[in-house]
């Protein structure tokens, strides 16, 4: 890119001063960075400097630009379970129970979940309901849905809304169970998306076939110029009159970001052929992505938006290397198509490769081939569904049967999809620690490797070094991170409990493994997940508090991911089949299995975990489950935390009279249900921080009012799952104790 168009680095500089401000950096280091390269004499610059200076101009504009965005008056956060009146429209009909609902006075869209599927979309209404708190954001749950009489509805942009809403309509008549698969691929619409299928796409490497995308603008396009050509119509009007057209779907669609990108481009490549000039597609890619950003800064911290334009910009730096590499591996015996097929997949993939492992925590080890695959099916299906809702206009037995075409090919789609998607090898999970090992090693190999004294060969050897290096090396710089104190960490793992504890000499314990998976991979699980991202290669011990599956669901998936030394119960009659299937996985994988009795302790170098219940009395008269959990005691050094599972209350005014006071840290016990956390236990043992693991806006009301109430009459510093994330308590041995979290 040294010979990029001049809007190339406009861009770029105007999009990281976006980033500047997005990501939390002080905006007041920005002039302080502008000082440090006016005073740098421009002999000390590894690139031509004379004009480099003026890309701070778009920097700052940049960061101007994103601070003026973020200090927008916004509509003020609303709290959980707060009761209100919305108004606003509906983006969609909400036929599968929910739907984006737009509030007026420029407040962000919500999801809306309603029961009634008749509310009509771009119409103005008014909803009354309750703010619920969902894993990234808040959600309304509407109990009563009005119209606002004589609401001015008119407008081109929700006349648009109201007319695809229509063509839902004509979907769901056409294709009945696979209308939201079309809806997805036609018009941007994924309600009512089958949860399942569209897992079995993301770890197959095809979910990006699911969204609008520029591979969906671009066959719209050629369409569009097939049959314009066909007409009669030359060349350069043909193309025009197709960009039109695009741009008419795109905002049929609602202007989602890789469409318009795309769009955009075809616009300005367009103009540059129509005034006789070779169209220069880094300029093209730069000047969609100022004018985006520009119009929306936010858009920046948009995942879609960040892989829209990255894997555009790997398509461009990377596909015409790759395939002329490939035809000179290969030397003809491999078909053209798959060659070019190969070249733009594999450079798609890996420019979007650091952003889908940050966001999303895996990667698809068969996304190039499935794509391959997949692409061509695609390519027929969408003009076949496109074409199948416009003759519906004019016969509806002429589009059903083209429908059933469609519908065939989708069928092979979802069913190839489904087939690879289930394989366990076929994704292969990253930790956000890693993405940033990676980037840092391959920036750092690619800078050096840059020098000119440096040959070809060395050149790769290098980079293949600094990108092993940093991904082996991430590992072991958090395997000893926190190295002199002892990590309680509390899993968000929804509505349940896992607890993890480390030794100052990295030795781990398990306490509890939340609710089952939604996915089969046992590494997709938020336990294993969260044990591997700080850097967990065995278990001393698994202690399972009681057999309730918000509390054991995840255990066979943490047998199977890591080697445990013992599992650990209460001791007690358990006939649940998930209890079951856990003690036979144990017992595969020879694990010992052993009772937790008060009075059991387990060593971990200076950290010592002791049983406090059940007592054998409790055993013999078979007390019920969650009366019979275990309960633990950690200590380190004068760092003491006590975990009550699901205790409950009289178990717990029992150990209040055991206990002393100043003990640093409480697990709130049952997630905040008012069955536990006694005003004795709190009285006797004094803590200064109560941790509560509860899963957000959870059908139980956890935790309970009254236990809130308790803990802020006493002071008691109070963390949550359902707000903070995970939440990691370093102890110190002198009782000192310092608390962070991951948020959401």
């Amino acid at each position: 890119m040294g010979h990029a168009p001049p809007v190339v680095r406009l861009a770029l500089a105007f999009t990281v001063g976006v980033a500047w401000v997005m990501t939390g950096v002080p905006v007041w280091l920005l002039p302080l960075l502008a000082a440090f390269v006016a005073g740098v004499p421009t002999r000390a610059w590894p690139w031509p400097s004379g004009p480099s200076r003026l890309w701070l101009l778009p920097l700052c504009a940049g960061a101007f630009a994103a601070w003026v965005s973020t200090s927008e008056q916004r509509c003020p956060a609303p709290e959980a379970d707060q009761r209100a009146v919305v108004r606003g429209r509906f983006l969609a009909s909400p036929r599968a129970g929910s739907a984006p609902f737009e509030r007026t006075g420029g407040c962000e869209p919500v999801t809306m979940v309603v029961d009634a599927p008749e509310a009509p979309a771009g119409r103005m209404l008014e909803v009354e309901g309750r703010w619920r708190e969902g894993s990234w954001s808040f959600w309304f749950q509407a109990d009563d849905v009005r119209a606002v009489p004589r609401a001015e509805d008119a407008g081109p942009r929700w006349m648009a809304v109201r007319w695809r809403d229509r063509l839902l309509d004509r979907i769901e008549g056409l294709y009945g169970a696979r209308a939201p698969f079309v809806a997805a691929l036609t018009l941007a619409r994924r309600e009512g998306f089958d949860r399942d299928l569209r897992e079995d796409f993301t770890r197959s490497g095809l979910a990006h076939l699911l969204a609008i995308s520029g591979f969906h603008v671009g066959v719209i396009a050629a369409l569009l110029f097939a049959v314009l050509r066909s007409s009669g119509l030359r060349a350069r009007t043909a193309r025009l009159a197709a960009g039109l057209g695009v741009w008419a779907y795109v905002a049929l669609i609602g202007f989602p970001d890789a469409a318009s990108r795309a769009a955009l481009i075809l616009t300005f490549v367009a103009l540059s052929r129509a005034r006789g000039r070779p169209p220069a597609r880094w300029g093209a890619l730069a000047s969609a992505l100022l004018v985006l950003v520009a119009l929306d800064p936010g858009r920046v911290a948009s995942a879609g938006f960040q892989l829209s334009f990255a894997g555009s910009a790997g398509l461009l730096a990377w596909a015409g290397p790759l395939a002329r590499a490939l035809r000179k591996r290969f030397q003809g015996r491999v078909p053209e198509p798959v060659v070019v097929g190969v070249a733009a997949s594999a450079a798609a993939t890996l420019a979007t490769l650091p952003i889908v492992a940050w966001h999303f925590e895996q990667v698809s080890l068969v996304g190039i081939p499935a794509t391959l695959v997949a692409g061509p099916i695609v390519a027929l299906a969408l003009p076949g569904a496109i074409a199948s809702i416009a003759i519906d206009f004019l016969s509806h037995d002429l589009a059903v049967f083209l429908a059933g075409g469609v519908s065939t090919l989708l069928d092979v789609l979802a069913s190839g999809a489904t087939e690879v998607g289930s394989r366990p090898w076929v994704t292969l999970w990253a930790t956000r620690g890693s993405v940033v090992a990676m980037v840092v090693g391959g920036a750092v190999a690619t800078h050096v490797a840059r020098r000119p004294w440096i040959g070809v060969g060395a050149r790769r050897a290098l980079m293949s070094i600094y990108f092993v290096v940093g991904v082996l090396a991430w590992p072991v710089l958090v395997s000893i991170q926190g190295r002199g104190t002892a990590e309680l960490l509390t899993i968000d793992v929804g509505q349940g409990d896992a607890t993890a504890i480390r030794s100052p000499g990295g030795r781990w314990v398990l306490v509890d493994a939340g609710r089952p998976a939604e996915v089969a991979d046992p590494r997709g699980h938020p336990v294993v997940r969260a044990l591997r991202a700080r850097g967990v290669r065995s278990l001393d011990a698994m202690i399972l508090t009681h057999a309730d599956l918000d509390h054991i669901g995840g255990a066979e998936a943490v047998l199977q991911s890591f080697p445990v030394g013992a599992v650990y119960d209460p001791g007690l009659a358990a006939g649940k089949e998930e209890f079951v299937e856990v003690l036979e996985m144990a017992a595969r994988r020879d694990v010992p299995w052993l009772v937790a009795r008060a009075g059991t302790r387990l060593e971990l170098g200076r950290v010592e975990i002791e049983v406090l219940s059940p007592t054998d009395s409790m055993r013999a008269a078979g007390v019920e489950t969650n009366e019979g959990s275990v309960v633990l005691m950690v200590r380190h050094g004068a760092f003491d935390a006590l975990l009550t599972g699901d205790a409950y209350k009289p178990v717990e005014r029992r150990l209040a009279a055991l206990l002393g006071p100043d003990i640093e840290v409480l697990k709130v016990g049952h997630h905040g249900s008012d069955t536990s956390t006694d005003p004795a236990l709190l009285d006797g043992i004094r803590p200064e921080l109560a941790l509560i693991s509860v899963g957000r806006s959870n059908r139980y009301g956890h935790p309970a009012p009254e236990v809130l109430e308790r803990l802020r009459a006493r002071a008691i510093d109070v963390r949550r799952t359902d707000r903070d994330g995970s939440i990691s308590v370093l102890g110190r041995p002198d009782g000192r104790f310092t608390l962070s979290h991951g948020g959401r």
